[in-house]
């Protein structure tokens, strides 16, 4: 895969945030989750506990997960209330960035539930999407070394079938 680099505009600290705003200046040196999804979208809402896991496990690793709620209209995207209530009724503990579609169309993520995973030099490790997302990002985040802030960005097949489906 080749690697790309974080557009860090599009996590503008001033543009629609639910549970916190995150500056660019905190991802700095930090691998980063980012899980694209919809409200409307099934699949995502199941994924939703093993990412809430994901920030207490990983978290203290240095992992930094933000969560992208790719809206689908314009009243939509204004309707924060509507994404903050949607976050607090499942619990998500981490900060969600609203995006219009641009962010999700710059990074080619046109399928939801998405994760990409960035390392802490800023360049794309990972894209993950589909159903069994939660199985391959689990088996990634497995090679996050206690106190580092490395990743191997990939996993073999073997490696993969040996981390469970369930949170």
């Amino acid at each position: 895969m080749a690697s790309t680099k974080i557009p860090l505009t599009l996590l503008d600290p001033d543009g629609g945030w639910v549970n916190a705003p995150v500056h660019v200046s905190e991802l700095d040196g930090l691998p980063v989750l980012l899980h694209f999804w919809t409200m409307d979208c099934e699949d995502c809402s199941a994924q939703f506990e093993a990412v809430n896991q994901w920030v207490v496990e990983y978290g203290p690793r240095g992992l930094k997960v933000i969560g992208v709620d790719v809206t689908h209209s314009e009243t939509e995207l204004r309707d924060t209330n509507k994404v903050e209530g949607f976050a607090r009724e499942h619990g998500l503990r981490y900060p969600i960035a609203m995006d219009d579609g641009s962010m999700a169309k710059s990074y080619g993520v046109d399928k939801h539930p998405a994760f990409l995973l960035f390392g802490p030099d800023g360049l794309l490790k990972n894209r993950i999407g589909g159903k069994d997302a939660v199985r391959r990002v689990r088996a990634l985040l497995k090679n996050l070394p206690e106190g580092e802030h490395e990743l191997t960005g990939q996993v073999s097949d073997a490696e993969e079938a040996q981390v469970p489906a369930s949170p």
